[in-house]
């Protein structure tokens, strides 16, 4: 009688932590699945960057969708500037700017920080908005509620601000 029940304790501990198994690695599929669009983006987009932009090597990326998609890397042309090249997904149309002619994603991020709006920033992504490079930053207010800022890449001036989504 023992040993049956020692069998079916061993059995159920061996289900429970197959079943357990098939789960993790199912969720790690769906993760590497679902992050699989962003990655051939990126690097279709650094590659564009290097052969249009003369960009040397890449320190980041962003992905900015509003009303249109796009795609920005950040690095170092081939001339040693720093600089960001934002790709339009639709036509690939593309704008090349100097790091250092208008303000940080950092400075960006702080900007929301220091209006004491933010309780925690979420992402920061620079792209196009009607027609002029912006820095958007996507927070959460004190409230827990979504928001999001529109900030000029120029002089840092808000140009569009969505509260308590």
């Amino acid at each position: 009688m023992r040993q049956v029940k020692r069998k079916n304790t061993r059995t159920r501990k061996l289900i429970s932590i197959a079943i357990l198994v098939v789960l993790v690695c199912g969720g790690l599929i769906v993760y590497w699945q679902a992050g699989a669009p962003k990655r051939a983006a990126q690097a279709n987009a650094v590659s564009f960057a290097r052969k249009y932009a003369g960009l040397k090597n890449e320190t980041n990326f962003y992905l900015f969708n509003r009303k249109a998609t796009y795609f920005t890397v950040a690095g170092t042309n081939t001339k040693g500037q720093q600089v960001y090249v934002i790709i339009a997904k639709k036509g690939g149309r593309t704008v090349v700017l100097n790091q250092s002619a208008g303000i940080s994603e950092q400075r960006a991020s702080s900007l929301v920080k220091s209006q004491e709006k933010s309780s925690r920033v979420l992402k920061t992504n620079l792209g196009i908005w009607q027609k002029k490079p912006v820095w958007e930053v996507t927070y959460l207010n004190r409230s827990g509620k979504l928001c999001y800022t529109l900030f000029a890449f120029k002089n840092g001036k808000t140009v569009k601000e969505i509260q308590n989504l």
